[in-house]
């Protein structure tokens, strides 16, 4: 016998309840002064809704405003015949003190149908108050009826004064291009050699059996790197007995600003060695690029995002038919991104500035490059910018994974974040601003191109 599960019936709550007579109570009174109110609804942070002002003679409109927030009480504490205390939270307090906007409290008791209020701005006009949170109100002089409109009226702002609060009052977390260094190299070798420019000495290490990587420099016949030096084919190029190596951390963490800038000089060329050969290097546009030619673009790459498993087109191929002749131009385009290693609080970051390089044939760079860069950065919104980021963070990291047998590599960590107090409504600027990251529909329009 199978047994019926049993549901548990939706309920309205007392605490709902109760909040929406407050509201309810406050709208009544509002409308019996011959005015209008506005609830702000479900997006509601901090304030309940609006009141507009009208003359309550002709019902003509003033053109003034106010903000209001509610709150209901059963008990008013250190309730007297004469009045009683209310504390505010402190972050309802910042918020309706922020901005232009005048905002009244109004404290309701739905059971008596007593209402009270205060203008905030006007109460906590002063460091010691704020400081208490505490507001008084009197039962004789702040009573909330019809009798408030004239109070109401001095206190009312012009709508185009350009009336606005402060900041949303919420936590939001923030995700930046900011990629954590977890790990470098522990070891940093120098040694004096006899050579004095670089093209020297790459045929020498040319010939070796195995690829030599090009992380170090050289700099009045001093060679600094992440490799040890005393070990072939370094040993035949350096002097041995001026080799020595040393903790990275006396270079990372110098307070020598001349150190620190060799030590991300290193940085980056580890860089450029991890990275190949699927991301390459491109020195005139100072950016990494992943790597892709006609023959096998387009080029996809599953990467993990903000929330989910992703995938992400990161070189694609175009072409273009001119009218005049029927000619076709073929084109490439590759996401790259811009990088800065920088140095916050004892910690160091990749950051990185999400761009694109468009290329002729994977090597070359296309002659309306520049042109074609303008276009698409013109287009692409937050979204798309937040997938790149999150694309290369992805790259980074595996790539230091595949190679943690080598010492020499450097290991990223995770995009920082920051949690600030204050926080934006994304459904509301979402539906002004249309925001949305673009798909290829509306890059080949805007940019004349099709996809081959």
């Amino acid at each position: 016998m199978t047994r019926r599960r049993s549901h548990t019936p939706k309920t309205l709550s007392r605490q709902a309840r109760r909040g929406q007579e407050g509201i309810n109570l406050v709208e009544r009174t509002v409308l019996q002064m011959g005015c209008s109110w506005t609830p702000t609804g479900a997006t509601e942070v901090g304030i309940d809704g609006y009141i507009e002002l009208f003359d309550r003679a002709t019902g003509a409109a003033l053109g003034k405003t106010l903000a209001a927030q509610s709150k209901v009480l059963a008990t008013f504490p250190n309730d007297t015949t004469e009045g009683f205390d209310y504390y505010c939270m402190e972050r309802d307090l910042a918020y309706w003190l922020q901005g232009n906007m005048p905002v009244v409290l109004i404290i309701v008791r739905p059971e008596t149908s007593e209402a009270y209020w205060i203008s905030i701005k006007d109460y906590f006009d002063t460091p010691e108050r704020r400081a208490t949170r505490r507001a008084h109100f009197s039962k004789a002089t702040q009573r909330f009826d019809s009798n408030c409109h004239g109070e109401f009226f001095r206190l009312g702002r012009q709508a185009d004064a350009g009336l606005h609060l402060g900041p949303i009052p919420r936590e939001e977390r923030l995700m930046s291009n900011l990629l954590m260094l977890k790990g470098f190299p522990s070891r940093l070798w120098t040694a004096a050699t006899h050579f004095k420019k670089p093209q020297e000495i790459w045929p020498l290490l040319d010939n070796q059996q195995r690829r030599i990587t090009g992380d170090w420099i050289l700099r009045e016949q001093m060679i600094m790197s992440f490799q040890n030096l005393s070990e072939r084919p370094w040993s035949s190029i350096c002097d041995q007995g001026a080799c020595e190596d040393f903790a990275t951390t006396e270079w990372a963490f110098s307070a020598d600003d001349d150190r620190r800038r060799q030590f991300v000089d290193l940085l980056n060329r580890a860089l450029k060695e991890q990275v190949y050969p699927d991301v390459r290097y491109w020195p005139h546009q100072d950016c990494y690029a992943f790597h892709g030619t006609p023959e096998n673009a387009p080029v996809k790459r599953d990467y993990l995002s903000i929330r989910r498993k992703s995938s992400m087109t990161v070189v694609s191929r175009y072409k273009k038919i001119r009218k005049r002749d029927g000619a076709i131009f073929h084109w490439l385009r590759h996401l790259s991104f811009r990088s800065q290693f920088r140095l916050f609080d004892d910690q160091w970051y990749l950051e990185l500035t999400p761009t694109y390089i468009f290329s002729s044939d994977g090597s070359r760079l296309d002659r309306f490059h520049e042109d074609r860069l303008r276009k698409i950065k013109r287009i692409e919104g937050n979204r798309a910018v937040l997938s790149a980021v999150a694309i290369w963070a992805d790259f980074l990291r595996s790539k230091d994974d595949l190679l943690k047998r080598d010492s020499t590599i450097l290991e990223f960590g995770d995009l920082l974040e920051v949690t600030v107090p204050l926080g934006i409504d994304d459904a509301s600027w979402s539906a002004t601003s249309g925001e949305r990251a673009p798909d290829d529909d509306d890059l080949f329009s805007l940019l004349g191109e099709h996809p081959t």
